[in-house]
């Protein structure tokens, strides 16, 4: 959470965001900013997490415990406490290490965290078909 940074994370978050994001949105922008980082700077967003996730699931790569972490994920709010990130982050260096070349859309991840706590759940419902179904 960006609460969470030192002076120099945010500085440099400061310098790069854009100005017309709202102020309740800085957190979620700060945390895909940092999610970015796990990556390499000239690596560009190919597929949504959750079609990656998906990915990993049907090469069977850890495919329950995966599984577990995104059913969690999509029971918890987007909330100031920052367990819903801590999952978050969790399930994404889980990810980046089973899957080294496949990265995230960070724009897209950056969407859903922003309508996450929505009434309709159209993100979770979105997750829950990119990764459950049997057919992608």
């Amino acid at each position: 959470m960006l609460r969470d940074a030192d002076g120099g994370a945010i500085a440099a978050f400061y310098k790069c965001l854009p100005p017309a994001v709202e102020a309740k949105q800085e957190n979620r922008w700060f945390a895909v900013a940092c999610i970015s980082c796990l990556w390499d700077e000239e690596s560009k967003g190919e597929k949504p997490l959750e079609q990656i996730i998906a990915g990993l699931i049907r090469a069977d790569e850890l495919s329950d415990s995966i599984t577990h972490r995104v059913e969690i994920l999509m029971n918890t709010k987007w909330d100031t406490d920052g367990y819903m990130l801590t999952k978050l982050v969790r399930l994404v260096k889980l990810v980046r290490q089973k899957s080294d070349r496949a990265v995230p859309d960070f724009a897209a991840l950056l969407d859903d965290l922003i309508y996450w706590n929505a009434e309709s759940q159209s993100v979770q419902r979105k997750w829950a078909r990119a990764v459950f179904s049997k057919i992608n």
